[in-house]
């Protein structure tokens, strides 16, 4: 596939479109075990998509780039100076010595590395000893027109940013111009970006810096072997002796064989098209692999979205139905409310004699409420703080659940890391449990004194009081037989009474039907303050959201590349 085919060729064009939407797209928000290796694959591809392919797909003509790399120290900077004839990029002891990288072309293209074709998030400098990131241009007539060179920083700098920007000025070229020593030429790490380059077609030119005559033999034969163990049989090994500097710079003898090489590349069309195209065509050739491989961290996210979200729903879900049990079983009734409801019956004897009618019950019941001491508003105290409590725990108890379910994973711990409010309930939640459980108490109020209005209730309700009938309501809504397994049997047996006060005040029907109203109405206040607790994490999930279905469509997008090619 040559560069004007490439161009040319709908299908293909049409799929690379497709890839640069599809990966433009994708998101990395959550931090999932491989979020990093998505993050860092996502970065080199977009980079290389921006950097090379494009420019070079949509554009008729741009320079040929020839990007000098390697580690730190191998003589890079004093290679590309020698060439160029004069120090146009830093070269000393400082290391890493090329922070950022620097591109010596033709004045004539100069409009090809504005920042709207090249490196285009890099800012732009003059100076070679300029400390800002950003590229560095450095026009010089030297440079035959149509070629340009790039200093690459450091492949093992100790800074990870000139890392990863070496890799990406690597890949954003056409031929690689690699330097290194016979002391470091078997170091891991050029070898990772020599695969790299393999997998890509990308044409390769070795230079063995600073190498003792007596062991030329042996390290090229090494060396050698390792390239062609890697898929790069053919590339070119040059040699360069340890020599004395002249003004910075390498004798012309040494480098001459490298300088007519790269002249003669440049000079003939045939072959600088030859291994453009070659290169192109590899690049390409690579991108539904990467694209798939790109997928795989992209699913990962949404995998961990989806749960991170299940999970929520779940502890909620379960929250909900746990209201039920929690404000229906009794446990309200227990301690302060149970002292308070014997107090209100006429402090405990009921328990021990209760005459057998409902009327005596009745008339014993209404003494005591209607006399001088009063019984009813402490109990109905005791009944309010009592559910307070309960629902304070409730919500309290549902974000410690969210907390445990995210902390079992690596992104919903990092959330939590990330963003304090969601370990704790909100600073408003004692005042909304307040809140909501007193106008529950205002409603159940309002209920008697409606019911008060009646002709069949009215004297009933009168002779026991209001706050008398309002406090066996309330007690007799926090206790429902389905619910009642685990309830103490003073509870029990109190909710019990409550009820048959109920039904002699109201009829056995409507009290039922009553407590079952005024119980519900507790639910949904309970269920409103607990729902209000899920919002934060509501939020993070927002804010955390990827694309839907975004590795289906990165894999399809690959795949339409893979047939048009």
């Amino acid at each position: 596939m040559t560069e004007s085919k490439s161009a040319a060729t709908p299908p293909v064009g049409q799929a690379l479109n497709d890839i640069v939407k599809r990966v433009s797209e994708t998101r990395f928000t959550l931090r999932t075990d491989d979020f990093e290796d998505g993050r860092a694959a996502h970065s080199a591809l977009t980079a290389e998509l921006n950097d090379y392919v494009l420019p070079r797909i949509n554009r008729a003509r741009t320079p040929f780039l020839i990007a000098v790399g390697g580690s730190t120290g191998a003589g890079k900077s004093t290679l590309v100076n020698s060439l160029v004839g004069r120090t146009v990029s830093p070269a000393g002891v400082r290391r890493p010595t090329t922070g950022n990288p620097v591109v010596i072309h033709n004045p004539a293209d100069a409009k090809f590395f504005d920042s709207e074709h090249f490196l285009p998030d890099l800012p732009r400098s003059t100076d070679p000893e300029s400390t800002r990131p950003g590229v560095v241009l450095v026009p010089d007539e030297s440079v035959e027109s149509g070629t340009a060179i790039l200093d690459c920083p450091d492949i093992d700098s100790i800074s990870a940013t000139n890392r990863e920007l070496s890799r990406r000025t690597l890949l954003s070229a056409d031929l690689w111009l690699f330097v290194t020593t016979a002391n470091r030429y078997a170091d891991a790490a050029p070898w990772t970006l020599l695969k790299t380059a393999a997998a890509r077609s990308t044409s390769v030119a070795i230079v063995l810096d600073r190498v003792p005559p007596e062991a030329n033999r042996e390290v090229r034969h090494h060396l050698s072997s390792l390239l062609a163990e890697a898929g790069l049989a053919n590339s070119p090994i040059f040699s360069v002796a340890e020599l004395e500097l002249e003004d910075g710079l390498l004798p012309h003898a040494a480098i001459y064989p490298i300088r007519s090489w790269v002249a003669q590349v440049g000079a003939e069309g045939a072959s600088l098209q030859r291994i453009r195209s070659r290169t192109l065509s590899g690049a390409v050739a690579a991108l539904p692999g990467r694209v798939h491989s790109l997928a795989g961290h992209a699913e990962a996210q949404e995998q961990a979205h989806a749960a991170l979200a299940s999970s929520v729903d779940t502890v909620f879900r379960t929250a909900d139905s746990r209201l039920a049990e929690v404000f229906s079983d009794g446990r309200v009734l227990h301690g302060e409310v149970n002292a308070r409801w014997q107090d209100f019956v006429g402090t405990g004897q009921l328990f021990r004699g209760l005459e057998p009618t409902m009327a005596r019950m009745r008339d014993r019941i209404s003494a005591a409420v209607t006399g001088k001491h009063d019984a009813a508003t402490p109990l109905h105290i005791a009944i309010l703080r009592s559910a307070a409590v309960s629902l304070r725990e409730q919500a309290i108890g549902v974000v410690d659940d969210v907390n445990s379910e995210w902390r079992n994973t690596a992104a919903g711990a990092a959330l939590i890391d990330e963003q304090p409010e969601l370990r704790h309930v909100g600073s408003g939640l004692e005042g909304a449990v307040k809140s909501a459980v007193s106008g529950w108490s205002d409603e159940v109020n309002a209920l008697v004194r409606d019911l008060g209005q009646g002709k069949k209730s009215k004297a009933r309700i009168l002779s026991f009081g209001v706050a008398g009938v309002c406090a066996v309501l309330e007690y007799a809504a926090f206790w429902d037989p389905q619910h009642s397994g685990t309830a103490e049997p003073a509870a029990r047996q109190g909710a019990g009474v409550a009820l048959s006060l109920a039904e002699t005040i109201f009829g056995e029907a409507e009290a039922r039907e009553l407590i079952a109203s005024i119980r519900q109405r507790f639910l949904s206040a309970a269920a409103g303050i607990v729902a209000d607790c899920r919002a934060p994490f509501d939020n993070a999930l927002r804010l955390s959201a990827v694309p839907a279905r975004q590795a289906g469509a990165l894999r399809s997008s690959g795949e339409r590349l893979e047939v048009a090619l």
